[in-house]
């Protein structure tokens, strides 16, 4: 069977750069989509947003076929920046369907061991609610019009590494917003590595699931010069500690090491939107202050005034912890290397 994925690596690209021309001429995308040279997948999803139907709705986005295999071979594309994403791709977090009513029960039973009548006990897991609810997560970029618009294989190439960055921060973050929370089992470490490992495993490891670090980037730097013997752990992206997978987070508070069950974590990521201002003022801001609980007073920026574009990518998501015991974490990581003598 042929492979069609390589034609839809830069359809997302090539949609977000359609989208801002024509925010600047005014022509309907589906016009820039028969005047400029897309990728067959862009100009056919171009051609689809007419009417009430918006790329900037990702539920909307996700029923065209082209958009969501665009968006399935983007996210693979993240490459380790997200490791929700990473873990997910790689089957450790189970996936399931976004909106429908999820139940597990698994025996584990054989009747050679459990007579004819007897009760046999079953594993179950169960969500809130019963359903894998979606969530939707934005990834804000601002970047000058010029290098948006320009064709060139640099600018290009540039573009996409800021979107990915960007969606897989937005997506980090809402997974541990959504999985953490107040009964998840917390630490605070000892300052020794090894009593420290001892109580995450302790506290989620069965001997049945599937197993995985996440750190955040300052605890991620202490494991990786740790230097004895435990694996090959990485600052960043994903590799391996104690023979699990490791993924490296900024989504996470500094000095944080996570343990998941991926067996009892259920989760997806859906079709992408995608949706482009040339108008609006922002507070170029990491922790911005302009919020509706709290409004203070602070500068902004108009992307008219300063020839620039704001790109919002949007995400649907789900995730669910199915038991008490499907992750557990650890705070105040800040292990000292190990030097072999």
């Amino acid at each position: 069977m042929q492979d069609h994925r390589g034609e839809y690596v830069s359809t997302i690209l090539a949609v977000t750069r359609a989208l801002v021309i024509a925010t600047k001429t005014g022509e309907s995308t589906s016009a820039i989509a028969d005047r400029l040279p897309l990728p067959a997948p862009a100009s056919r999803i171009l051609k689809s947003a007419v009417g009430a139907g918006s790329l900037a709705d990702p539920a909307w986005a996700g029923q065209l076929a082209d958009m969501a295999a665009a968006s399935s071979v983007f996210l693979q594309q993240l490459g380790g920046r997200s490791a929700f994403a990473a873990l997910l791709d790689l089957g450790v977090i189970t996936r399931a369907p976004l909106r429908s009513k999820v139940g597990a029960v698994a025996e584990g039973v054989v009747a050679a061991v459990s007579g004819e009548g007897e009760a046999r006990p079953v594993s179950r897991m169960t969500l809130s609610g019963d359903a894998l609810s979606p969530q939707q997560a934005d990834a804000i970029i601002v970047l000058s019009r010029e290098v948006i618009e320009n064709s060139s294989a640099a600018s290009q190439a540039f573009v996409s590494r800021q979107l990915r960055r960007a969606v897989a921060r937005a997506l980090d973050v809402g997974f541990f917003d959504r999985l953490v929370t107040t009964s998840t089992p917390t630490f605070t470490s000892t300052g020794d590595h090894a009593t420290d490992l001892k109580v995450l495993l302790d506290a989620t490891n069965n001997g049945e699931g599937r197993m995985a670090w996440i750190a955040s980037t300052s605890a991620a730097n202490s494991i990786a010069l740790l230097n004895d013997g435990r694996g090959s752990a990485s600052p960043e992206g994903v590799s391996e500690f104690l023979n699990l997978p490791f993924a490296v987070s900024p989504g996470l508070d500094s000095g944080v090491l996570m343990l998941i069950d991926g067996d009892k974590i259920i989760a997806n990521i859906e079709s992408l939107g995608i949706d482009v201002a040339r108008h609006a003022s922002l507070q170029m801001d990491d922790a911005p202050t302009m919020d509706v609980s709290t409004p203070t007073a602070t500068s902004v920026t108009s992307l008219w005034q300063a020839n620039a574009v704001a790109v919002r990518v949007s995400a649907l998501f789900g995730v669910a912890a199915g038991t008490s015991d499907a992750l557990a974490i650890l705070t105040g990581v800040e292990w000292p290397a190990i030097v072999s003598g």
